[in-house]
């Protein structure tokens, strides 16, 4: 495959056409362990705790069967995946033990990939720390250094887990986990150790230091077996970071999001329940960031200790409370992550930011080709990127992550109801929920335009919930409510021509563990889903595969598809004196018969095995038009 490079906001090929990236996260099941099967669904009680004995190999793909899911998604018309690796699946052993069985494993998939001929960029995943808080990515020993003993999170209520929850699980409940002790303690040393934990130690250096280099060095070893494949164009930094309690106003006080019933805490309860204490919390109806409390519920009854012996809070021993004369708990400084020697905290220019520039420079000193994927809380713009590139050297890419959250957290689709959610605020009616998402995008993209120098823009996740409206479709097999729903997520991107990875696909989603991770149900396949000719496995095919321009020599004008007529119209003109051209994917279920072209000008030919239309102009014409649309016939 030709190598990639970026100019003004676009990524180009070495032959200097112009590419659009579309593609899909590979996969959501790479989360869990393959041995033993660490599908959250599962009563793991055997097996949880023997976090050092895993193997991811397997995730994402079994490598019997990877040819034949690379080629489903060639055949809808990807090229281009987000390819999912955890800290946890490369050094679950302990600190500076590698597996070196799984690094090998995902340099065969990668070499295979490149066959197919697929771009990757490698996404180090993580949501709310680890496994063991109740999500993916960091290996269990994280935990055990700083003093927890994750035997005893589901007992002390700090954390909520899946499979310790069983039935009980709230759905799309793991997020809370940002606000729980075990996870935001984490993410509070991994970026600001330094600073709101100076005493502690691991190793000889503050847990800062260690986390960061650890994960770091993790990231580095399997980036040092990818440098000679040239699909491989660069690496997520981190998925979705949490500033954890960095930034937080009051702590003792509440202020996180959630959707349906849920126990709200604040961080100085979670604190003192890490210490073995019982908290009446409060049981809130919540809406987003906004909620209303109806009740209390006891936690941690038995008054069980998160800690090993010897060990404890950290933010007491940091003096951010302690107990009174009686023994209660008192928060001392509520403001601690809050201002920092008289000044309000900047999470992201304090301390995000150091850690994408140290992480760069650690990846570009691999391989300086290779361009590190930003992002940032998915419910922000908090992204900016100051550091001037070297000659040479690849820069950032823009790789925000954008979903409606009504729909993704209450699995459910209204065609007149959405959520614009940079700006926090429900939207009512089809022309304002289109207008809506467009604004979004567009915010997406002037990010990377006025605050990161002009970056590429990759949409790093969005999709849709597939069990949506009480998994209807897959009950009546009707898989248009779900076509509505994904396209018009997708129209917005494309009029943007900002690039996007799909989240997901899952090679070993059932209807019933759906992606197997916290009840998630997101993929774009499914084994239980008819093998028919048109879907080959495919829920919403008619939504995700759709014809785009893969490669363009000449500059985009406009594009447009219309998913339930097929009608699809591209504009570009030329750049410079070379002759404009395009190569077009028009895929099986949307032209599957014969088709009409129709063009103001120039060539075209079709090749029947790779769906590409071939297009080519002429010598004095400037702006083209090339119109597709089923024929009538």
């Amino acid at each position: 495959m030709l190598p990639v490079h970026s100019l003004n906001g676009n990524f180009y090929d070495s032959a200097g056409f112009l590419l659009q990236l579309r593609g899909v996260n590979l996969s959501g099941s790479s989360k869990v362990p393959f041995r033993p099967d660490g599908t959250t669904h599962f009563d793991q009680t055997l097996t949880f705790y023997d976090h050092r004995n895993v193997s991811f190999v397997g995730r994402p793909l079994e490598e019997a069967e990877a040819k034949e899911h690379l080629d489903r998604l060639k055949k809808w018309g990807f090229n281009f995946l987000r390819f999912l690796v955890t800290w946890e699946a490369i050094e679950h052993k302990g600190p500076g033990k590698y597996d070196q069985e799984y690094l090998e494993y995902v340099e065969r998939l990668v070499a295979l990939a490149e066959k197919k001929g697929f771009y990757i960029f490698i996404d180090p995943h993580q949501d709310v720390w680890s496994r063991f808080t109740g999500g993916d990515g960091a290996p269990g020993w994280t935990l055990e250094e700083i003093g927890m003993d994750i035997s005893r999170i589901r007992d002390s209520d700090t954390a909520i887990v899946h499979h310790h929850q069983g039935r009980n699980y709230r759905r799309m409940s793991w997020p809370l986990n940002y606000q729980k002790y075990a996870c935001a303690t984490m993410f509070s040393l991994f970026f600001g150790g330094r600073t709101f934990a100076p005493h502690l130690m691991i190793r000889g250096k503050n847990v800062q230091d260690f986390l960061q280099d650890q994960y770091i060095a993790a990231v580095c070893k399997l980036a040092k077996r990818l440098v000679k494949y040239k699909n491989v164009i660069g690496f997520d930094s981190l998925n979705e970071p949490s500033p954890g309690w960095i930034g937080k106003r009051n702590l003792g006080e509440f202020s996180g999001f959630g959707f349906g019933k849920v126990t709200t805490t604040s961080p100085f309860q979670e604190m003192f329940l890490s210490e073995g204490k019982s908290v009446n919390a409060n049981l809130s109806y919540m809406l987003g960031f906004a909620g209303v409390n109806f009740g209390k519920a006891r936690l941690n009854a038995h008054s069980v200790r998160l800690w090993k012996e010897g060990k404890g809070c950290v933010w007491k021993d940091h003096g951010v409370w302690d107990y009174d004369p009686n023994g209660a708990p008192m928060l001392l400084k509520a403001d601690y992550f809050y201002k920092y020697r008289g000044r309000k905290v900047e999470f992201y220019s304090e301390y995000m930011l150091p850690f994408l520039q140290k992480f760069k420079k650690n990846i570009q000193t691999v391989q300086k080709r290779f361009f590190i994927f930003v992002e940032s809380d998915p419910t922000g713009l908090d992204l900016e990127w100051r550091e001037e590139d070297r000659p040479g050297v690849s820069g950032v890419v823009n790789a925000t992550h954008w979903y409606d959250a009504s729909v993704l957290m209450l699995k459910r689709f209204i065609p007149w109801f959405g959520i614009h959610v940079f700006k926090q605020k429900p939207i009512f009616g089809r022309k304002n929920i289109q207008a809506a998402y467009e604004d979004t995008v567009r915010m997406i993209k002037d990010l990377s335009l006025k605050k990161m120098r002009n970056c590429p823009t990759v949409i790093g996740e969005t999709g849709i919930p597939m069990d949506l409206n009480g998994r209807t479709a897959f009950l009546d097999k009707n898989y248009a409510p779900l076509e509505s729903a994904l396209d018009r997520m997708l129209v917005p991107l494309e009029k943007q021509f900002v690039h996007y990875t799909l989240w997901n696909y899952t090679p070993d989603n059932t209807h019933s563990l759906g992606d197997r991770w916290n009840e998630e149900d997101l993929s774009l396949f499914s084994l239980d889903t008819p093998q028919e000719v048109d879907s080959d496995g495919g829920r919403a095919v008619r939504a995700f595969s759709r014809p785009y321009p893969i490669r363009t020599k000449g500059v985009p004008e406009a594009i447009r598809f219309d998913m339930q007529t097929s009608l699809f119209k591209y504009s570009f003109r030329e750049d410079g004196k070379e002759i404009p051209s395009a190569e077009i994917f028009l895929p099986e279920i949307h032209y599957k018969n014969e088709f009409e072209v129709l063009v103001n000008a120039g060539t075209f030919k079709f090749d029947k095995k790779s769906r590409t239309l071939f297009f080519r102009g002429e010598k004095g014409i400037s702006h083209y038009g090339i119109t597709v649309l089923p024929s009538k016939k």
